[in-house]
């Protein structure tokens, strides 16, 4: 009669220890690049910074936030409590169709408020939209927005922040959106 087969015992321990090992250094080494990789990036003082077709300058003392912004797409700077996101895009339709939906979201989904009306605004370089500001508890912002219809483009900048220094932030958002033009290349 066959005996059966016996099997030889082997260790399993040397490679657990080696896939253990690897994924700890992987895991350890991730942790210490993302503690020693600043999230914010100081901008060069008075040149001009690009996101898709708009360019704008922006004021002394805002640092761009690296992990909100999307190259081509979206630029996030700040500077204490206020936020300063402009966000480009291609736009087929009306211009009034982004800013009404914006706002549904601010009241319904963020439960802000509108205050006011929303008005047309004028910058120095010619760039016209519709703005309007919005206050909610803790915060307070004002929303402005460019739709070039020849382009099919769209130019949403949305400022906000805590009321501590609002004043003096909106100056300076207000010199940022002024220095904005749509030139810039793609």
């Amino acid at each position: 009669m066959n005996e059966p087969s016996r099997r030889i015992p082997y260790r399993t321990w040397p490679g657990a220890l080696a896939v253990l090992l690897a994924i700890a250094v992987y895991v350890g080494g991730l942790t210490f690049w993302d503690r020693h990789t600043s999230g914010s990036r100081p901008l060069p003082v008075g040149e001009t910074i690009d996101v898709g077709q708009a360019r704008f300058i922006p004021a002394d003392g805002w640092e761009m936030d690296v992990s909100r912004s999307k190259a081509g797409k979206s630029l996030m700077l700040f500077k204490g409590g206020h936020k300063f996101l402009v966000t480009t895009g291609r736009w087929v339709g009306g211009p009034d169709g982004p800013l009404i939906r914006q706002q549904r979201l601010m009241e319904r989904g963020q439960r802000l408020s509108i205050d006011g009306d929303v008005s047309d605004f004028v910058t120095s370089w010619g760039l016209q939209g519709k703005t309007f500001a919005y206050y909610g508890s803790k915060l307070a912002g004002r929303f402005w927005q460019v739709v070039d219809l020849r382009r099919k483009s769209l130019v949403q900048i949305d400022f906000y922040g805590s009321n501590d220094g609002m004043d003096d932030a909106l100056t300076e958002a207000r010199r940022m959106l002024d220095s904005m033009d749509l030139e810039a290349p793609q």
